[in-house]
């Protein structure tokens, strides 16, 4: 049976088996897979031996995400079954809640969790994402600010908190917290592509320019953390965008093109590819491009 770790952005499945020492793929390939592992008696959260906290003499270890004990995982079929605790069934309709866009109501699951299990940190989260989608951006910051107190290395609560703070203009603010996510998670693309588009909005075109080059490395180098479809078009677009801001338009237009093929559709690659060739006298490329921006921007 294989399990999927609950670590943040963590790609090793869980091998469970009854095999002497483990399943013999597995034990061949710990990079991709896991035969030690702890679950959490309350939320049922499996953690491979590369993500669980640790724990002390004294004190088990703690599941990141609700607080609750962390168990070795040759206790799963005991626990399996096992009725949740309030809280972790308010967390999971709160969830569910968020997930359809139903924030008010998120709210009053996402409280009554927090009220029964203060340090929930998963919970403090989601309130959070509740908070985003109703516009309420001080409020959120708070709530991603509450998770983070309970859970510092809880990387989408300090992306989340850089995002409401871009929301609410204020860059500075964004611009730290996405520094801060990125020491937490340097592998993680999007804060450096987020915070690469909040300094070019900035006229700092040079850093933006390195932001996206730094990005492109690694993805080449295979060691990015929690990406997606899209980072390298969203990089080759910055890195466009930044280089006509420079006056390099020539260089500019494979990577607005690579955006363009690779990436969504977006009116602003079309603008940057339209004002890179007026400037380099490609006048009727130029109209066909702006006019594709045009009709995106009205869409």
């Amino acid at each position: 049976m294989l399990l999927k770790c609950s670590g943040w952005a963590c790609m090793r499945l869980i091998s469970v088996s009854k095999a002497r020492g483990g399943n013999p793929v597995a034990v061949n390939d710990p990079e991709h897979f896991a035969i030690e592992f702890m679950i959490c008696e309350d939320c049922g959260d499996n953690f491979c031996d590369l993500c669980h906290a640790p724990g002390t003499r004294f004190r088990a270890p703690r599941c990141a995400s609700c607080g609750g004990r962390l168990a070795p995982g040759k206790r799963l079929e005991q626990l399996s079954g096992r009725p949740r605790p309030p809280a972790v069934e308010h967390l999971r309709r709160g969830v569910e809640l968020v997930e359809s866009e139903r924030p008010e109501d998120a709210l009053a699951e996402l409280g009554e969790a927090i009220r029964l299990r203060p340090e929930y940190a998963a919970a403090h989260y989601w309130r959070g994402g509740a908070l985003v989608q109703l516009d309420r951006g001080a409020e959120a910051v708070d709530a991603f600010e509450n998770a983070l107190r309970h859970n510092p290395s809880n990387v989408d609560a300090l992306y989340e908190k850089a995002g409401a703070f871009a929301r609410m203009e204020r860059i500075e603010d964004a611009i730290d917290a996405y520094d801060r996510t990125i020491a937490l998670q340097p592998g993680f693309p999007a804060a450096h592509l987020n915070r690469a588009v909040l300094v070019l909005d900035q006229d700092r075109d040079a850093e933006a320019l390195a932001a996206a080059d730094h990005v492109l490395a690694l993805l080449t180098a295979g060691r990015t953390r929690g990406g997606s479809t899209y980072d390298a078009a969203s990089a080759h677009s910055i890195k466009g965008a930044a280089l006509v801001k420079l006056g390099r338009f020539a260089e500019a237009l494979p990577f607005i093109d690579y955006a363009i093929d690779n990436g969504l559709d977006s009116w602003n690659d079309y603008y940057n590819k339209a004002y890179a060739l007026d400037r380099l006298g490609r006048t009727e490329e130029a109209d066909l491009a702006r006019g594709i921006s045009d009709s995106l921007r009205e869409a």
